[in-house]
């Protein structure tokens, strides 16, 4: 996360501060709008959620709209262990990197969209 709250990919590594690895680390919970899905979470309690298409760090409103923007479903990825996550209230729309802006975007049938948009869960840095 940047500090202006927009979801960005930037690298980690073990030389990182403790605040980027603090940025880089949620805690994957039962989604909001559907427990069979899935929700993400930092360490401030803030979840990622999609507005305007783009994904960003909120606190929590308590709204359903709120519910269903945090909200992803985990789908098969482009490669073996890796994952998918498809919005929950715009389906066939998903979470996604674009030039490391995170976004969600409608699924596209080529190799650079997979792999954009292809997760694989990695142990916390914070």
């Amino acid at each position: 996360m940047r500090s202006d709250g927009l979801g960005h990919l930037d690298p980690v590594t073990s030389s990182s501060t403790t605040a980027v690895k603090q940025s880089a680390t949620f805690t994957v919970v039962p989604g909001l709008a559907d427990g069979s899905c899935y929700s993400f979470r930092d360490a401030s309690g803030r979840y990622l959620r999609h507005k305007d298409l783009r994904i960003r760090s909120d606190a929590s409103n308590g709204t359903t709209i709120f519910n269903k923007d945090a909200t992803y479903c985990a789908r098969p990825g482009a490669t073996t262990g890796s994952v998918s996550l498809e919005s929950y209230n715009y389906p066939g729309r998903y979470l996604r990197h674009y030039n490391y802006a995170l976004r969600i975007d409608p699924y596209q049938d080529n190799a650079t969209f997979r792999a954009d948009s292809s997760f694989t869960a990695v142990s916390p840095w914070a």
